[in-house]
Parts: structure tokens; sequence; C-alpha cells
């Protein structure tokens, strides 16, 4: 953030003769109507957040219109002192761009990962809670079982009929033996895949702070800039009236 540093309050006084040196020229040299266009322009521009003009459209016409400025003569009311001035907004401006956006993809990704992860977490519980449910389910049919071969020794005259149940409750045990097997591998996978995301959830959450900061951080400092250039763009502005 070295160019951040050098955007910071110690140019104001650089900004401050700069309007002097600006409104003198213009008292003689009215604006052009598309450079009084570009003053308005920009002045709407700087009142709006960095994240409103992060969007295509504002960036382009921001840095269209300073670009603009820039070439004005110095008979249209732009001093040398002033375009140094509208240079370092449009560097700083570009240089943020830059760095707005990276942060935002970084922040977009830590908080897709940490959704996953936290997926997997919900995933592997309701795993474990099912299993735990089919566990006891199969306890109670193992249960139901045994009863039934009991019953089948003492009651030889219904063997029939017992031996019936005892297919019948074999056959769901089994199914419910082989879900509980198949459940309890993807039990595994969930846990590992659950493992792989954690061990990434310090650092993306590291890197969401840090991210959050740097937005946080190039508000703050474009609000530095928005402070010092909106009194310049207006006395510009207002120059530019007939008496």
């Amino acid at each position: 953030m070295a160019n951040q540093e050098a955007c910071s309050e110690t140019n104001s006084m650089k900004a401050f003769y700069a309007f002097l040196e600006s409104s003198e020229t213009i008292k003689t040299s009215p604006h052009s109507e598309k450079t009084n266009k570009a003053i308005h322009i920009l002045q709407e521009l700087l009142s709006k957040k960095f994240s409103l003009l992060f969007h295509p459209g504002r960036s382009i016409a921001l840095k269209d219109t300073l670009k603009y400025l820039l070439t004005l003569p110095q008979n249209e009311g732009f001093c040398l002192t002033t375009k140094s001035e509208l240079q370092r907004l449009l560097q700083c401006f570009e240089q943020w761009s830059v760095e707005y956006d990276k942060a935002s993809g970084l922040s977009t990704t830590a908080k897709t990962e940490l959704s996953n992860a936290s997926e997997a977490m919900n995933d592997l519980e309701a795993n474990v809670k099912e299993f735990h449910g089919m566990d006891k389910e199969e306890m109670c049919l193992s249960n139901k079982l045994v009863s039934l071969q009991e019953k089948k020794r003492k009651l030889e005259e219904e063997i029939e009929i017992v031996n019936v149940e005892i297919a019948k409750f074999t056959k769901k045990r089994d199914e419910v033996g082989m879900s509980k097997t198949e459940l309890y591998q993807k039990g595994r996978e969930l846990k590992a895949k659950r493992d792989d995301l954690m061990i990434n959830v310090p650092r993306l959450k590291a890197e969401q702070e840090l991210a959050n900061k740097t937005r946080d951080n190039i508000e703050a400092e474009w609000f530095k800039l928005q402070q010092q250039f909106m009194p310049l763009v207006a006395r510009v502005a207002s120059s530019s009236l007939p008496p």
C-alpha cells in the first residue's frame, strides 16, 4: 500500500494551493460546456463510496472524466498543480480498483469454502445420528429374532408361522445391516472430506478477515480523498459560473 501512503493528508496543502491557482485562472477563462459536464460527473462520482464506483460503468466514467480533465489546456482553468492532483487521484483509483477486485475475489472464495466446510460438518453430524438410529434398530431386530427363535422351541405347533416371521425379520435385518455398512462407508468418506476442508478453515478465515480489512482500508482512504477533492471540484465548478 505504498501508493496509499503517498496519497496521505500531507498532500492536502498542495491541493489547497492548486484550488487557488485554478480559481484565479478560471475567473478569466470560463469552462466549455463539455468541461462543465465533466466536472459535474466528477462531483457526482466523488460523492459515492468506493464499492459503488467499482461498478464497471462508473469506474470507466471516472477514469475517462479524469483523463479528459488532464488533457485540458491551462486556459480552461486547470493549472499544472491541479492536474498533478487529478493525476494522483487517477493513479490511486486505478491501483485501488485492482486491490479491491482481488480482495473481493478472496472474500468470495473464502466464503464459499467456509460454507462447504460447514455443510460437510452438518452432513457428518446427520450421518452419525442416522447411524446410531440404524444401530438401535438393528439391535431391536436382533432381539426380536432371539425372541422368535425361543418361541419356536416352545411352540412347535406354530413352527411354520414362526419360520415365516423369522425369514421376514432376517431379511429386514440383513437389509439394515447392508445399509448400515454403506452408511458407515459414506460416513468415512464424509469425515475425510470434512477433515480436508477443516484444515483450510483457519487460513480461509484469515484470508477473509484480511480481505475485509483491505476493503475497509480502501474505503477509509477513499473517504479521505473525497474530503480532499470534493471542495476542489466544487470550487472549480462554481468558478465557471458567470458573475
